[in-house]
């Protein structure tokens, strides 16, 4: 994240630990937008608000030894916890983190690859960034940033009121925090805004269809995180339903009483290279 970043979901250690769940739902996601662009073994990767690590630690299993990568984020807290999960992983000599914002981030530095999840969508101005960062990379450098689109308006059938009203919370104080929930859909535009080529742009759906999915926990640790902004915004959960440890199972309970087929979030994926 930057100084101009608006991040609504906090910093602690509930959310630390969504952050690193969320990883694990999405890195074959993540994965496909890091290696559809052309990521390989033996290259340099910068990863935009690299949070808890999940994307530069994936980047660096893709890159190998012989690459490096370096994760930005200005929140030490979280940057410690991916320092550890790097050493855990044995990734320590590929992958490194700092701590600082991104206007701070050194101009003499390059790499092959910028990279970055759902950093863009929290920037006041996400084409400034991306313009910023291109002067980062090598001709022909990679431009590869994963986003989201939290704006289903039909996010179960049949209809399960509990799940629906849970997903579109989100957008909600999304929205009020002046943070766009669909910022997914407007990636061709920022990459162009920022001077780049029009990127390959691919969005997929998760969806859930058993009470193991986990989709149930990701929306749950989600709505948890956001709790100090609802309650600034004068929002609230479905009846019945509190932002605690039993969240997840009243949503399964709620979703397959009905029968329901649920989705999450859009995942977009875009990418492209500098001239």
């Amino acid at each position: 994240m930057t100084g101009n970043s608006t991040y609504v979901l906090g910093s602690t250690d509930l959310e630390h630990r969504r952050l690193m769940a969320q990883g694990h739902v999405l890195r074959p996601w993540t994965e496909r937008f890091l290696r559809a662009p052309g990521l390989r073994p033996g290259m340099s990767v910068l990863d935009l608000g690299s949070g808890a690590g999940d994307v530069s630690l994936l980047a660096a299993q893709i890159v190998g030894s012989r690459g490096r990568v370096l994760g930005v984020d200005r929140d030490p807290v979280v940057v410690e916890k991916a320092r550890g999960r790097a050493a855990a992983e044995g990734l320590a000599g590929t992958v490194s983190f700092e701590v600082t914002a991104l206007e701070d981030l050194a101009g003499s530095l390059s790499f092959d690859a910028v990279v970055g999840r759902f950093v863009l969508l929290y920037q006041r101005d996400p084409a400034e960034i991306l313009r910023r960062f291109t002067r980062f990379l090598r001709p022909g450098g990679i431009v590869a940033f994963h986003e989201i689109d939290l704006t289903n308006e039909n996010p179960s059938w049949p209809p399960c009121p509990t799940w629906d009203d849970s997903y579109r919370l989100l957008a909600e104080v999304y929205r009020a925090h002046g943070t766009p929930p669909d910022f997914g859909r407007q990636l061709n535009r920022t990459f162009l805004d920022a001077g780049l080529p029009s990127p390959e742009v691919e969005a997929v759906g998760i969806v859930g269809t058993h009470e193991g999915s986990p989709l149930f926990d990701w929306m749950a640790q989600s709505l948890r995180s956001l709790k100090p902004a609802l309650t600034k915004w004068g929002l609230s959960l479905p009846q019945g339903l509190q932002p605690d440890d039993a969240l997840a199972d009243a949503l399964r309970t709620a979703v397959f009483e009905q029968g329901s087929q649920v989705m999450g979030p859009i995942q977009y994926g875009a990418w492209t290279q500098t001239p």
